[in-house]
């Protein structure tokens, strides 16, 4: 069976899961693998890379070209696929052309929802969110990461819905993992791009609340507004902040480091990050929110509400280090949860709905 993924996002987060999934699936299908030029990740697979642009709006006008749509779209029938598995960007102005093209054609078109709520306050996400409703109703099958989410897929118009877990890449970051790093009790980390949805002025607002018997690391690349910078700075010693992007090798030592995870978010789709901490051992905090309602609790984590700095707080102070955590979460969930374990569902997936 052949497969054409085609992903239009593959920074951060996107790419980490593409070089996850792809290899262990590549055992049960023929993949080729439609990336932006900028993709670096190393996949056993054939890889065709097309123009993307260096500026949003470069990309958009790229994004808006008909010729370009068309040329790959002959690049991607060029490989005669049983199905075309859109893994995200079902939002982009050639996801609607190309799921047309797909059904003249007579192509299976999967896709993977992502983020079935857009995240707030990111005007190129509200607009991706219009142009889905068109995309969505087309797909053979829509994938979604966790049963919250099935309702909303069948509301953009989803005609079949799956759920597969959110796997985890954690071994991506325990690879860097380092022999006698000394665990700072009470520290807490949050880590990852700072959007003004994930909740960092609720962190802040809970650490200052605790009077320095907490300390909170966060790190991520991002913009953080000046009253918190401010608060930050004239705290010193209750606030570590690395405000840029944080290679691989660094986050292991940060996860090394902390005591406890902690996901503030005001809204969620779903994360890897409660695996990664889980698999360092650490103690997942997260508000109820999303996926995580049902991914936080499977990991011995704890879950707070959304947008409230005092009930974080107390959560925070009364936490009692689990040092069986790690031990006893690698024995019951992320085994399952690696991509080994969950590609068969994807290829059962792709393969009995229509994809043969």
């Amino acid at each position: 069976m052949k497969v054409a993924l085609l992903a239009f996002s593959v920074r951060g987060a996107m790419g980490q899961y593409l070089e996850a999934l792809v290899p262990p699936l590549s055992k049960y299908l023929d993949f080729t693998l439609f990336v932006p030029e900028h993709f670096k990740g190393t996949i056993p697979t054939k890889v065709v890379r097309f123009p993307y642009g260096a500026s949003k709006a470069e990309t958009l006008k790229r994004f808006l070209d008909l010729g370009q749509a068309r040329a790959l779209w002959r690049k991607i029938l060029a490989e005669k696929p049983n199905c075309l598995y859109l893994f995200n960007g079902e939002g982009y102005p050639w996801a609607l052309l190309l799921a047309r093209w797909a059904r003249e054609e007579g192509i299976p078109l999967f896709l993977t929802l992502h983020d079935p709520d857009p995240h707030p306050g990111n005007v190129w996400e509200a607009a991706n969110a219009l142009l889905r409703r068109w995309v969505v109703p087309l797909a053979t099958s829509v994938h979604v990461h966790s049963r919250v989410f099935v309702d909303k897929a069948r509301q953009l118009g989803a005609r079949d819905v799956v759920v597969i877990p959110h796997g985890s890449f954690a071994d991506r970051f325990l690879r860097y993992a380092k022999p006698n790093v000394q665990r700072e009790e009470g520290l807490v980390l949050f880590f990852g791009r700072l959007e003004a949805y994930k909740g960092v002025d609720v962190l802040v607002r809970a650490i200052l609340a605790l009077g320095g018997r907490r300390k909170a690391l966060i790190a991520g690349p991002g913009r953080l507004p000046l009253i918190l910078r401010k608060a930050m700075r004239e705290h010193p010693s209750r606030f570590e902040v690395h405000n840029r992007y944080v290679p691989d090798e660094e986050a292991a030592l940060f996860f090394q480091r902390a005591s406890v995870l902690v996901l503030p978010y005001r809204q969620a789709t779903q994360s890897s990050l409660p695996l990664i901490g889980a698999a360092f051992g650490l103690t997942v905090v997260a508000s109820a929110v999303g996926a995580f309602v049902e991914d936080v609790p499977r990991l011995g984590g704890i879950l707070v509400p959304p947008n409230d700095p005092k009930a974080l707080a107390q959560v925070l102070l009364q936490l009692q280090p689990q040092k069986d955590q790690k031990e006893r979460v690698f024995g019951e969930h992320l085994r399952e949860l690696s991509f080994d374990a969950l590609a068969p569902r994807f290829f059962a997936w792709l393969a009995g709905r229509g994809g043969v």
